[in-house]
């Protein structure tokens, strides 16, 4: 099978019209995250196996590359949630920056 390649970022849909935020992890994986998860910086939902399978927990799906619609959409990196004890008086809150940076290390 030929390399899969899908936008760092992007925003894409499965037939049921659920959408996930999609995000690179090792050499040629990628990990799936519902926009709740994303923006709250919680787990993938989904992860991509190298023969084109999203898997779940590890197991596979009924879902595959060729389901997905790549809606044309980016998301924008989330806000780093800073602890109220953690907080500097008069401090601007710390961002993400677009290259969508993630520590994939789970």
């Amino acid at each position: 099978m030929s390399r899969i390649i899908l936008r760092e970022c992007g925003i894409y849909a499965l037939p049921d019209k659920r959408e996930f935020v999609v995000r690179g992890c090792g050499r040629d994986g990628y990990t799936f995250y519902s926009h709740q998860a994303w923006k709250e910086s919680g787990s993938s939902e989904y992860r991509l196996n190298t023969e084109g399978r999203l898997l779940s927990k590890g197991s596979r799906t009924r879902w595959r590359i060729a389901d997905l619609t790549d809606t044309g959409r980016t998301a924008e990196s989330p806000t780093l949630a800073m602890s109220k004890s953690a907080r500097i008086p008069n401090a601007q809150p710390i961002r993400r920056l677009q290259s969508c940076s993630r520590d994939t290390a789970r």
